[in-house]
């Protein structure tokens, strides 16, 4: 319809249009053709025809304008009825001002919000923006993402907030929207309130999807587990997992929820940085109305601490019942709580026997009431009393016990309880009394120990000066001990001390003091003698006894002691010096042929002092090339041939000149320096050795060792070692050993020597006959040679008894098919008869005397062997006169 009406309407503007040019042209041809005769009649027919179609037209077209304009009023009324019931449709306010500011329309939402503008009937934006600025009460500018739009919000004195917006239309005009968002906010409010709730929660809250993605996580979650929340979000809560849990927990988790039901438990989990901590957590579903799971909440709560807390109560509680030591816990009028298991163990009373009594039950009597007032003062001043106290079993048996007592304040300051640990010291005490026992007595002996000796040596000299008494002091040393000790053992050894210890005491009286020094010797401390007498009395009982045999593994030995003895006062006034002149005195008749007694001298205490400095001295010789070696030929006896030399030592003292061996080689040995100072010797003469070698010398190098020098680490390996240094086959080395060292006759000695026999060197026994010298000896130890001591030497021709035993050694030696070197000989006489009795080699004066390398390198270059003149028959020696 529309559309034909607007065809038949273009069609009469048409006509219209064409009417009104055909009327222009009569019009126009007219003027110009001055309408002349009939043609004029005719042009004014024709031009009331047009204007007839023209008006006609006109009229047409003014009524179908009328018409159009009736039905589009007829629409617009509708429009307009349908807007207004769309804009009163509509759940917001909505007012429409025109580009001048006047109301064209609003709903009665509008109204509804702004009830007085009924009555003041506001047509006006401005009016109605000036009646409605009383009833603001706040307004909150928003933002808005409409261009030339403003958002905000109004707080009315009715209660209510309202979300405006105005817009404006293209026209200029305004379109006002209010929506009233009391209810909104008050919910966003309180999601709010519970927002910040979970947000400052003090437990951590983690909320997952359905398939345990984390989509929430509260502050606290951050705090505790160590990830931030960008890190957090879109992972799985297996993230936490530690790994420690067993699977079952977890699978019982996921069933529990999935259930629809809550699940409680704790978790060990892990955090960012690797540390694990305990939670516990209490899990649900978050449905929506139909019941359908869309999330799932954690409330988390992190009891590490709690945890800790329980571990340590647990300890605590374990450590009162298995603590070896006694618990009691009284309340604050002092009467027994509760006690631990070793309270009764150590007591002998169950806890029903105790409870609610006095711990006074427990007293032993031992102590006085002024003792338990001064413990009670101490605990009520300073809170607590450590101590030593004797206390009652139930069985009637008193004990010591170390007493520990302490107060426990509540809150408010005021004694809730004492606790008392205390532990059975007994054992403890009998330790002390043991160990004081170990600290002033032999252990072996159960003699005073010179710790103790010293205590009672001390006392005694200052009450013998208060009482003006005499005192002796008598310094034992066991003769023969080290053999004893070394040939049957030191099992053996020990009960030999033990029974010299009992002898001692036999010998005294009981106040008298008999303490065991160390090794072997034994010092005895007699109190108030007469006189020197007295001590020599004892001192002669002492030797007797101790001469008498032992019995020692069913054998008897016999040892015998020197005998030492310092007085006071008069050899000494301090302990320390005391002991010491004694000591010497002592030596003194250990050298004057042992099981001997001897006071002590002043002429003791000046030798003492030299030996001290010559020791002094000793101990820089070789560092400052005072010590030198010098050497002795050894001759063939027959042709006179050198065939080698003995090293021998020398100490050049810068003030005492040239020091004899024997009186420092026994000090190097007392000292240990013999260890450094050997093994020098050994060295320098070996290298002279090689010297000579170089030389064309053919020789052998002799050198003494002694038994110290095992003590002090010469062994076979030092040895060889020195030969590889210096070039020397093993064969040309000769160590010389005193007959004493085989009186020890111990598998370490023989051990030791086999080291040298095993490198390849020989073994030489000095000075044979003067000791102990026996055949079974020879025969168990590797020695080459025997040297004859200078003493059987110097007899020869001049005593028959010399004589017959040089002979009988060189015997001994051939058939043992040991090599045979007479030592000491200096006259031709001496030469001859050793020669003529068989002796293969000699060293004396007769030769050379010893001397330094270079002099006897000069020597040896000058000398000419003369062969001795044998007698066919040998000449009987002269009988001694």
């Amino acid at each position: 319809m529309r559309i034909v009406s607007s065809r038949a309407l273009k069609l009469m503007l048409v006509l219209t249009g064409m009417n009104l040019l055909l009327l222009f042209y009569i019009l126009w041809s007219g003027d110009r053709n001055h309408f002349s005769g009939s043609d004029a009649n005719m042009d004014a027919r024709a031009l009331g025809v047009a204007l007839f179609g023209v008006f006609l037209l006109v009229f047409l077209l003014m009524g179908d304008l009328l018409r159009r304009f009736m039905l589009l009023r007829r629409q617009s009324e509708t429009s307009r009825d349908r807007m207004h019931d769309a804009v009163e449709s509509l759940s917001e306010a909505f007012a429409l001002f025109s580009p001048a500011g006047r109301l064209m329309v609003c709903n009665r939402r509008w109204r509804q919000v702004y009830p007085w503008m009924d009555e003041l009937q506001l047509e006006q934006w401005d009016d109605f923006q000036h009646q409605l600025q009383p009833h603001v009460l706040r307004r909150e500018q928003i933002g808005s993402e409409q261009p030339g739009a403003e958002s905000y919000i109004e707080h009315l004195d009715s209660g209510h907030s309202i979300m405006a917006s105005d817009c404006r239309t293209r026209e200029g005009g305004l379109a006002c929207v209010r929506t009233d968002i009391t209810h909104t906010q008050k919910i966003e409010q309180k999601l709010r309130n519970l927002g910040r709730a979970m947000e400052q929660s003090p437990a951590s809250v983690m909320i997952t999807d359905t398939r345990g993605r984390i989509e929430y996580v509260n502050p606290k979650f951050c705090q505790i587990s160590g990830y931030n929340r960008e890190e957090a979000l879109g992972q799985s809560a297996g993230m936490l997992s530690s790994g420690e849990m067993s699977p079952e927990v977890y699978s019982d988790l996921w069933a529990t929820v999935e259930q629809g039901e809550e699940w409680h438990g704790q978790l060990l989990n892990r955090r960012k940085d690797g540390s694990l901590f305990w939670e516990s957590a209490s899990i649900s579903a978050v449905r929506d109305e139909a019941g359908k799971v869309l999330s799932y909440i954690a409330v988390k709560e992190d009891i590490t601490q709690q945890k800790e807390v329980e571990e340590q109560l647990q300890m605590i509680e374990t450590v009162f019942r298995t603590s070896n030591e006694a618990i009691m816990i009284a309340d604050q009028n002092g009467l027994i709580k509760t006690i631990n298991p070793a309270f009764s163990r150590i007591t002998g009373y169950a806890p029903e026997e105790v409870q609610g009594k006095n711990p006074s039950m427990l007293s032993s009597d031992r102590h006085d009431e002024h003792f338990y007032q001064d413990m009670w003062q101490e605990i009520l001043k300073h809170g607590s009393w450590s101590g030593e106290i004797w206390n009652r079993r139930k069985n009637g048996t008193i004990y010591p016990e170390w007493l520990s007592v302490s107060v426990v304040h509540d809150c408010e300051g005021k004694v809730s309880e004492y606790v008392a640990v205390f532990s059975d010291i007994t054992k403890r005490k009998n330790d002390e009394a043991q160990i004081v026992r170990q600290a002033y007595y032999d252990e072996l002996t159960e003699l005073p120990n010179r710790t103790l000796l010293s205590d009672r040596l001390n006392l005694a000299i200052i009450t013998a000066d208060r009482d003006e008494q005499m005192i002796a002091l008598l310094f034992i040393d066991l003769d023969r001990f080290k053999f004893v000790n070394d040939s049957m053992g030191h099992e053996y050894g020990d009960d030999l001390l033990k029974q010299v210890a009992k002898r001692l005491n036999n010998c005294v009286r009981e106040t008298d003091t008999v303490a065991r020094f160390g090794g072997d010797e034994f010092v005895i401390l007699l109190h108030n003698v007469k006189s020197d007498a007295d001590a020599a009395h004892v001192a002669a009982k002492l030797i007797d006894q101790l001469s008498e045999p032992f019995l020692l593994a069913e054998r008897e030995v016999i040892i015998g002691a020197s005998i030492g003895i310092a007085m006071h006062p008069g050899d000494a006034n301090t302990a320390e010096t005391l002991i010491r002149n004694a000591d010497l005195a002592m030596y003194k008749a250990k050298q004057s042929g042992r099981n001997q007694t001897h006071f002590f001298t002043a002429a003791m205490q000046e030798h003492a002092n030299q030996r001290m400095t010559l020791e002094q001295d000793l101990r820089h010789a070789l560092d400052r090339e005072q010590l030198e070696v010098f050497y002795q030929p050894v001759v063939h006896g027959r042709s006179g041939r050198i065939t080698g030399v003995e090293a021998l030592l020398r100490w050049h003292h810068p003030e005492r000149g040239m020091i004899p061996p024997d009186a420092f080689i026994p000090l190097a040995e007392e000292t240990g320096l013999i260890g450094a100072i050997g093994e020098w010797v050994l060295e320098t003469a070996c290298a002279q050795l090689r010297h000579w070698s170089d030389k064309g010398m053919n020789l052998y190098l002799s050198v003494n060792i002694s038994e110290r020098q095992r003590e002090l680490g010469l062994e076979a390996q030092v040895v060889r070692d020195i030969l590889e240094r210096n070039r020397i086959n093993p064969s040309q080395l000769v160590l010389e050993i005193t007959e004493g060292l085989l009186l020890q006759d111990s598998e370490e000695t023989i051990g030791w020597l086999n080291g040298f026999k095993q490198v390849g060197v020989n073994l030489a026994i000095d000075d044979f006959g003067t000791g102990y010298s026996s055949l079974s000896y020879l025969r168990r130890f590797p020695v080459d040679t025997l040297k004859i001591d200078r003493e059987f030497v110097r007899d020869l021709n001049t005593d028959r008894y010399g004589d017959s035993l040089v002979s009988a050694i060189i015997s001994m030696a051939a058939s043992l098919e040991l090599r045979l070197i007479a030592e000491g000989v200096e006259t031709e006489a001496q030469r001859s008869t050793l020669a003529q009795q068989g002796c293969q080699f000699m060293q004396g004066y007769l030769f050379s005397r010893p001397l330094p390398a270079e002099e006897l390198s000069a020597w040896l270059e000058s000398y000419q062997p003369q062969r001795v003149q044998l007698s066919r028959v040998a000449t009987p020696p002269p009988e001694s006169k």
